[in-house]
C-alpha cells in the first residue's frame, strides 16, 4: 500500500513537468527563459543597416530534482536535454542625435529531450518555441559602456500532452523585459550582465500558472595577451522566482518558487568583431524547486 501512495505522488508530480528550452522549466516554478544563455557582450548589436546569425546548442543533465528544502525530492530522477535554437537579428538603419540604436530579433528552437523517474521512461522530440523581440533599444553613453534593453514574447510550438512524462514544449507564453549591460574598461576587460523578468502565462491544458522570473546572466571575461582573439572568463546566471504557482487560480502551498545558480568556465574566440565561437560549462547550485544539474554550451555567431 505505501508503495502504491508512492508511486502516485511521484506520477502527480511529473503531470506537472513541461520540460522545455535550454533552461529545462517545469511548471514547478519553471522559466522559458534559457538560464545562462546571454553571457557574451549581451548589450552589443551589430551595427546599422546589418543582419546576424546566431546559433546555440546546448546539452542539459540533470541528476536530481530538488525540492523546496534544498533536497531531492523525486526518485531515480534523470533528465537529459538537446536544444539546438537559430536566432536572427536585423539592426535598422537609423539612429537618434542622442546614439540609440534600434534592433528587431527572433529565435526558433527545438530538440529531445528524455526523463526517467521512479522506473517510468519517455523522451519526446520537436519544437520548443519561438522567441520575437519587436524592437531592441541600445544606448552608449560612453565608448566603454553599453546598454540594451527590449520587450519579448515566448510562444510556445510543438505537441503538448499534459498525460506524457515529458514534453519539449512548455505549453505556456511568457512575456519578457530584457535588460543587458556591458562595459569594456580596457581593451583586454570585459564585464557584462543581462537581467531579465518574465512574466509566465496560464498552461490551459493543466491549468497550472508558473510563478514569475527574475534572472541574471552574467559574464566576466579576459581577452589573452599573447593572443587577443581568445578571451576566457567565468560565465553563469543566478535565478530568483519571485512569485508563487498557481493552480485552478490558487496559490500553490509552499509556492514551489525556482531559485539556483549556475556558475561556470567560459571561451570565446573572435575572428573577428562581428564572427565568433563560443564554448561554455555551466554546473548548477542551490537548487530550489528544479532539477540540479550541468549544461555545455556551443554558440556561435557570423553576419549574414
Amino acid at each position: 500500500m505505501t508503495r502504491i501512495i508512492t508511486f502516485c505522488r511521484v506520477f502527480f508530480a511529473l503531470l506537472v513537468l513541461c520540460q522545455t528550452s535550454f533552461s529545462i522549466a517545469s511548471e514547478n516554478g519553471g522559466t522559458n527563459w534559457p538560464l545562462g544563455v546571454n553571457t557574451v557582450v549581451p548589450a552589443i548589436l551589430i551595427p546599422p543597416g546589418a543582419t546576424e546569425l546566431y546559433s546555440y546548442t546546448a546539452y542539459y543533465s540533470a541528476d536530481s530534482f530538488r525540492g523546496n528544502d534544498g533536497k531531492s525530492s523525486l526518485p531515480d530522477f534523470k533528465l537529459d536535454v538537446f536544444v539546438q535554437a537559430l536566432r536572427v537579428v536585423h539592426t535598422w538603419d537609423v539612429k537618434t542625435e542622442s546614439g540609440v540604436g534600434f534592433s528587431s530579433g527572433a529565435i526558433l528552437s527545438g530538440g529531445r529531450n528524455s526523463l526517467e523517474v521512479a522506473g517510468l521512461k519517455d523522451h519526446k522530440s520537436g519544437f520548443n518555441q519561438i522567441y520575437l523581440t519587436p524592437l531592441y533599444l541600445t544606448w552608449s553613453p560612453t565608448p566603454e559602456l553599453h546598454l540594451l534593453t527590449g520587450f519579448s514574447a515566448f510562444i510556445p510550438l510543438g505537441n503538448y500532452d499534459r498525460k506524457d512524462l515529458v514534453n519539449t514544449t512548455s505549453n505556456y507564453a511568457s512575456y519578457v523585459q530584457e535588460f543587458g549591460l556591458t562595459w569594456l574598461p580596457t581593451p583586454a576587460w570585459e564585464f557584462s550582465a543581462s537581467p531579465t523578468f518574465s512574466f509566465n502565462q496560464k498552461n490551459d491544458d493543466t491549468n497550472y500558472k508558473s510563478g514569475n522570473i527574475f534572472n541574471v546572466d552574467f559574464n566576466v571575461g579576459y581577452r589573452l595577451p599573447m593572443n587577443p582573439n581568445w578571451q576566457v572568463g567565468l560565465a553563469g546566471h543566478y535565478t530568483k522566482q519571485f512569485t508563487d504557482d498557481q493552480f485552478d487560480g490558487h496559490d500553490v502551498p509552499g509556492g514551489n518558487r525556482l531559485s539556483k545558480v549556475g556558475i561556470g568556465p567560459q571561451a570565446i574566440y573572435y575572428f573577428n568583431p562581428a564572427t565568433a565561437v563560443v564554448f561554455k560549462w555551466l554546473t548548477e547550485t542551490s537548487v530550489k524547486n528544479g532539477p540540479k544539474g550541468n549544461s555545455l554550451w556551443f554558440e556561435f555567431a557570423l553576419p549574414l
